[in-house]
């Protein structure tokens, strides 16, 4: 017996036939495509695309398992269950075609929304939340604010178009000010019955239709589960379900998410409750960490060769990267910067450096973009004591290593590094009453593979460039944010 799940990524829809003690099927992905748009804040991706990705990667993963273990396993799938980025937005007509572009997590348009809805919440709402870019499609595209009949992050799209049920995830009533709630859509004058009711990942959704079925190569009938937006879905995915246990979500962006007994004390750290009640994740990180390393990789001759291949380039590189610190915020930051107007930067530039410098500096700039919030969070009595990887860059040691080294505090990669899918997974064995909680369902999911101790012969050196990373961060904010101003008169 076994659960199919999904998780939409921004560059990828991954998928995989999990049994019900965690082990692995069968998996496949498909590329996806995150578009730039005129404006320098506009991102968009094409709903129908992740549709026929996640189509394409279930029937290759049923003819996997057929020919892995004979016959066909669809009569033993028993739920259906689907995770995906945010906040990710779209707009969607009755029957469930997609009005126009999904404004990614990295579109920022909504700058003014983003303002109005803070000022309603009480709460920093970033202009890349769901409240302020439904406002902005209601204003500026009339085909949305004419024919608009749902609003839809990316994973109850898909779940939408499998099951027919249209609903919002909400883990917890505390996200209600990100994502929204009744009394804020009246103050906004935003129609209540186009934004789906909430329901808590886990739960049942609806049954697979016979349409998306056929298409996806299942039987009908089967359970369609509530999954995750995909950060929950890896936190609890990878067991970072206990205090002082962090999970580093990478991809396309990456967060650390450090599990907590109580709430951060300040607005730098996002605070929103854990996928276990009575926990809170404390959170933040880099929007562009995945996006930072493709774009070293092409403008140092790498494109096309993969991650690993700059990760070998970066080893020739000496810890420190011989004094060059990258900056890798190339679209702006959330937390803990909170900042649409940052740019990246690398800085002490010189002559003698390389290509293998430049790819050094880039894996370090990330180690330091999850040591920056994990160190405003050990300040406030908030110390993490284990670092759970997530992601294909979990498989590479050499980059394991190094945020071992950087956090200065063990680093350990789950068997599935693709936690969102084992997330999914514990939904749904939530969902069939095979587990009392999510907690009881991710200890029996997550295997830890292996483990990567911190190099303490390497503290010195990192303290100093990440010094120099903050200082390097302090000098050109005045400078992101003059520039931000130019380019709004403009």
């Amino acid at each position: 017996m076994s659960y199919l799940v999904f998780d939409i990524g921004s560059s990828t829809v991954k998928a995989a036939l999990l049994e019900e003690s965690g082990g692995l099927v069968a998996a496949a992905r498909r590329s996806v495509a995150l578009r730039s748009g005129p404006g320098a804040n506009e991102k968009t991706a094409d709903p129908e695309e992740w549709l026929e990705a996640a189509a394409a990667a279930s029937r290759e993963i049923i003819e996997l398992a057929g020919k892995l273990r004979g016959g066909s396993p669809v009569a033993g799938i028993r739920a259906i269950a689907v995770s995906g980025n945010g906040p990710t937005l779209l707009a969607a007509d009755a029957d469930g075609r997609a009005l126009g572009p999904a404004l990614s997590w990295m579109d920022r348009r909504a700058v003014v929304e983003a303002a109005e809805v803070s000022r309603l919440a009480g709460v920093p709402v970033d202009s890349s939340f769901y409240l302020p870019k439904a406002l902005w499609l209601m204003r500026n595209a009339e085909r949305i604010r004419e024919g608009a009949r749902w609003f839809f992050s990316c994973p109850e799209y898909l779940a939408f178009r499998l099951s027919g049920e249209a609903v919002t995830y909400l883990p917890d009533p505390g996200y209600e000010p990100y994502i929204w709630s009744s009394t804020l859509l009246a103050a906004l004058g935003l129609p209540a019955e186009r934004f789906p009711p909430f329901v808590k990942p886990g739960s049942p959704v609806g049954a697979l239709l016979s349409g998306s079925a056929e298409r996806f190569g299942l039987a009908a009938g089967i359970p369609v589960v509530a999954g995750f937006p995909d950060f929950l879905a890896c936190i609890v995915g990878s067991g970072s379900i206990e205090p002082g246990f962090a999970c580093d979500r990478s991809g396309t962006s990456e967060a650390i998410n450090l599990c907590a007994v109580k709430p951060y004390p300040g607005r730098a750290l996002l605070s929103l409750p854990h996928a276990v009640p009575g926990l809170w994740n404390l959170s933040g990180g880099l929007s562009t960490a995945g996006k930072a390393l493709e774009w070293v990789a092409r403008v140092t001759g790498f494109s096309g060769l993969g991650a690993d291949s700059l990760f070998a380039e970066a080893q020739r590189s000496p810890p420190g990267a011989r004094g060059l610190v990258f900056l890798p915020y190339l679209a702006g930051e959330r937390a803990p910067l909170w900042s649409p107007a940052r740019r990246a930067a690398f800085v002490g530039l010189s002559l003698e450096h390389d290509r293998s410098d430049l790819a050094r500096a880039a894996c370090e700039a990330l180690a330091f973009g999850l040591r920056y919030p994990l160190e405003l969070a050990r300040d406030s009595g908030f110390a993490a004591r284990v670092v759970r990887t997530s992601g294909a860059p979990a498989r590479n040691d050499f980059l394991q290593t190094l945020k071992a080294d950087i956090l200065g505090i063990p680093v350990e990669a789950p068997v599935i590094a693709d936690c969102e899918l084992v997330g999914d997974a514990a939904a749904c064995a939530l969902a069939l009453g095979e587990a009392s909680s999510l907690e009881e369902a991710a200890r029996a999911l997550v295997r830890v593979e292996r483990r990567f101790e911190p190099d303490l012969r390497f503290r010195e050196c990192h303290a100093e460039t990440y010094a120099h990373y903050h200082e390097a961060l302090a000098a050109l904010g005045p400078v992101d944010e003059r520039a931000a101003a130019r380019r709004s008169e403009e």
